[in-house]
């Protein structure tokens, strides 16, 4: 699927950041099996494109309330039961492991930064998707609520495995028990959030983070680093350990490495997009 084919999200890129807009604002943003096939192949896009260095997904008013409601009326009505849309997908990136082939996922195996910018609501589904990025900037009026609770449901797709890895057993339990939103200024104490904007600033904020990051730090650094953060450390210390070296040895041999010797040598910044 060509980005120019997406109907629930826009795609634009500029200076190494792609930004990814989810462009529903009539139902806030709402997620659903056409939203989840048109993100992957946005992701696959970003993953792919020489041109991107880092991503940042946003949406048009809210960020994402959750499922579509008609979705959650049918499946309720249907005692549970829910069919998936079957819609092509790209496949995952060369080297993913098989525990990490799972569709939501898939924005921790990508070789790029994503970076959540998050405005409105956030909720459910939307909760689920900030979480599988990278990084998560907010919007000081931003309510953040995970809703499964609320809903009669667990932990959805993994999150009670990634919550108490990036927050802590007991925030990871705060986000998630609790059947009301949080504020963006709750959600960054308790280590979800990364950055609090103000008002109306945050996808200006996490775009100037991710143009500092596009050029600034090297793409393939970038790269090992996202899956030594989210790969190698499912692993036992010895084997991460050993990996970590034999990626340094080969970042010594790369013109990353040279340009940025020659930058700190010449007491400049290194300038990635344009070595």
């Amino acid at each position: 699927m060509d980005p120019g084919e997406f109907t629930r999200m826009r795609l634009e890129a500029e200076a190494g950041v792609a930004t990814i807009t989810l462009t529903a604002p009539e139902r806030r943003n709402a997620w659903g099996g056409r939203t989840a096939a048109e993100y992957r192949w946005a992701l696959h896009w970003c993953h792919t494109s020489p041109d991107v260095r880092v991503v940042v997904l946003t949406g048009d008013g809210d960020f994402c309330v959750g499922a579509d409601s008609d979705l959650l009326d049918r499946v309720g009505q249907d005692a549970g039961a829910y069919s998936v849309d079957r819609v092509a997908l790209p496949d995952f990136p060369e080297g993913t492991p098989q525990q990490l082939r799972r569709n939501h996922a898939y924005p921790l195996t990508v070789a790029v930064p994503v970076i959540a910018a998050i405005c409105g609501g956030c909720a459910g589904a939307g909760f689920l998707v900030a979480s599988y990025a990278d990084l998560r900037f907010a919007d000081s009026g931003a309510k953040i609520a995970s809703s499964f609770a609320a809903l009669g449901l667990p932990a959805e797709y993994g999150l009670g495995w990634l919550l108490p890895r990036m927050v802590g057993p007991a925030n990871a339990a705060q986000l998630l028990y609790s059947p009301t939103p949080i504020t963006a200024a709750r959600a960054a104490e308790l280590g979800w959030v990364q950055h609090v904007s103000a008002r109306g600033e945050v996808v200006a904020d996490a775009v100037g983070y991710a143009r500092s990051l596009a050029r600034g730090s090297s793409a393939q650094s970038l790269g090992v680093m996202k899956r030594q953060l989210f790969i190698d450390s499912t692993l036992d210390f010895g084997e991460a350990y050993s990996r970590s070296v034999a990626d340094m040895n080969a970042a010594l041999r790369t013109a990353d490495f040279k340009h940025g010797v020659a930058a700190l040598r010449g007491k400049h910044p290194p300038n990635f997009l344009g070595s």
